[in-house]
């Protein structure tokens, strides 16, 4: 499932690690770390989003997709994300994403 850590801190629970931004998490790992006290504030304030039904970036709106795409730092979780949807708007992300991963936007 994809775990969306919207703050600015890695988060450490039960064994999990979440750094900002998108994650993907077991649901047996998310139960465990989903149950700690301080999770438990850092979801009920909306730092961490648990989006548990989504596999990929397809099942958001684009929005919402290119906001996780824009704040996730896996190079293969988006290359994943780029074989799988295929919506113009979502791609561009994707690629301007991954280029900034990958050192390819700094200007020459």
């Amino acid at each position: 499932m994809i775990i969306h850590n919207k703050g600015n801190y890695v988060r450490h629970a039960a064994g999990v690690m979440l750094v900002p931004g998108t994650n993907e998490v077991t649901e047996k790992n998310w139960k465990k770390f989903s149950s700690h006290p301080i999770i438990k504030s850092l979801i009920k304030k909306g730092e961490i989003v648990s989006h548990e039904k989504a596999k990929s970036t397809k099942d958001f709106n684009v929005d919402e997709a290119v906001e996780l795409v824009e704040d996730t730092t896996s190079i293969s979780l988006l290359e994943e994300w780029q074989e799988t949807d295929d919506r113009k708007t979502v791609q561009e992300a994707i690629e301007v994403k991954l280029s900034e991963l990958q050192g390819n936007d700094e200007e020459e």
